[in-house]
């Protein structure tokens, strides 16, 4: 990690293996590195490991959402609502696509972008070419649907 202020290394951590995807989350404190079935969860300031959240098959996306939930997808053809705050499943969505999911995306309506309120609508792509988009909220009372 670097201090842009500084132009100085602040920490670095060695990896196991390699990561196929790094990003932060949407408040800037925290990151996560996916390495085959593993998602790791660590703070910003110093790289200190948070949680491991462990999928049975290869994770080939992830997207950041609001609240601390952290959507993924990959070769299980499912998305996985992880979250991040008890390192838990918080929702998911079995055989989302008849392929593997291969991208992503939290959509944020207007009053999820000002930061009131949970988004509900995430996209989701197969590598068959097919995009669905989900609305979250009809998955919490267990029959999740897509609506695109």
């Amino acid at each position: 990690m670097v201090n842009l202020v500084r132009g100085r290394r602040s920490f670095y951590c060695r990896l196991r293996k390699e990561a196929s995807i790094v990003k932060f989350d949407l408040g800037g404190d925290k990151f996560f590195m996916v390495m085959d079935e593993e998602v790791s969860l660590h703070e910003s300031e110093d790289a200190r490991l948070v949680f491991e959240l462990d999928n049975q098959r290869r994770v080939l996306c992830a997207a950041p959402g609001t609240n601390g939930l952290l959507f993924t997808g990959g070769e299980d053809r499912g998305i996985k609502a992880w979250d991040t705050t008890s390192g838990k499943v918080a929702h998911s969505i079995e055989d989302a696509h008849s392929a593997r999911v291969k991208g992503i995306v939290v959509l944020a309506g207007s009053d999820a972008a000002a930061g009131d309120g949970d988004p509900y609508m995430v996209a989701s792509a197969s590598s068959d070419g097919v995009i669905r988009v989900w609305d979250i909220r009809t998955n919490q009372q267990g029959e999740a649907k897509s609506i695109g």
